[in-house]
């Protein structure tokens, strides 16, 4: 594993979990792995829906509508991969719960110890809530050029989660959002030029441009807009001339698109005509020792990229 996978792997260093639980507002997914050697493979994958009120991803509110049908979603799950028993995991959440910022090396110049609150200092205006409340993890590259990313979410809308996670004996020590694992997942560090990844799901819509291996523009769309494909393909191609204008792209070497909500594989269709680019369909499930790129596979994704590249 490279040097910039290793730096992306989440916003704390824990022992590295078997087991990955995603939550998306369509459902819950469990991926469990286990030990083949030296390898890492699939041991077993299950997901439960969601009726859509009892999750309401969300960066300012209450996330959990129903916290007891949630547990009881995530139980069902956890029983179904055979992880009958407490255990560390990873936590992999929908994109709209944090905001993710790319910000230029130069503005967070500092000592490690002053790092978080000059984080926090750039932030202070930029988020729909007081920073004090927020969050924050951040990773900067090997490369002193490149921008440094940060995450940012409310403490309360994680807690929820978490709190949630510790009632079933769960230790969720590995927290991160499910467009960053992809992002991790389809770009390795030795990815040259510029690719796209499309983490279209449920309610959002991210779109993580990648330079050699590491974002350098990240957008995540909500609301109404989302339900329509022909507004996020707009969307995606207003990305593209942004980053042109202001990032100077030259062209896109590949796009890779995760689609786990209602158009399934036709996201890939939609999308390239806007993009000039035949995108490729997610499949992080290669690093486990299996290969899947049918629906149930996208909606667990994130769970499959999050543990593949802790491999």
């Amino acid at each position: 594993m490279g040097m910039p996978a290793r730096l992306w792997r989440a916003l704390r260093e824990p022992e590295q979990p078997q087991v990955a639980l995603e939550i998306r507002a369509g459902g819950v997914g469990v991926v469990r792995t286990r030990r083949d050697g030296r390898a890492v493979v699939l041991a077993a994958a299950s997901a439960v829906e969601l009726d859509p009120e009892v999750l309401l991803p969300s960066l300012t509110q209450p996330n959990l509508a129903d916290p007891e049908r949630f547990r009881m979603a995530c139980r069902s799950a956890l029983e179904r991969a055979g992880v009958l028993d407490g255990a560390p995991i990873a936590l992999v959440l929908p994109d709209p719960v944090a905001r993710i910022a790319i910000i230029p090396a130069a503005e967070l110049a500092g000592r490690p110890s002053e790092m978080e609150e000059l984080v926090r200092f750039r932030l202070r205006k930029s988020l729909p809530f007081d920073v004090r409340e927020a969050r924050v993890g951040h990773v900067r590259s090997p490369r002193a050029s490149d921008p440094v990313i940060v995450v940012a979410a409310l403490g309360s809308v994680l807690d929820a989660y978490e709190g949630a996670c510790r009632s079933l004996g769960l230790d969720p020590g590995l927290v991160e959002l499910s467009g960053l694992a992809l992002c991790r997942s389809a770009f390795g560090p030795d990815a040259k030029g510029d690719r796209l990844l499309v983490n279209w799901d449920e309610g959002y819509a991210t779109l993580i441009l990648v330079r050699e291996g590491w974002p350098v523009l990240a957008r995540t769309l909500t609301g109404p807009m989302v339900s329509s494909p022909a507004e996020v393909a707009r969307e995606a191609a207003q990305t593209l001339v942004y980053a042109r204008e202001r990032l100077s792209s030259p062209r896109l070497e590949q796009v890779v698109v995760r689609a786990a909500g209602l158009l399934g594989a036709d996201a890939a269709a939609v999308l390239e005509a806007p993009l000039g680019l035949v995108p490729e369909m997610i499949d992080p499930w290669r690093a486990l020792g299996t290969a899947d790129a049918g629906p149930a596979a996208q909606a667990l994704a994130g769970a499959a990229a999050c543990l593949g590249a802790l491999a």
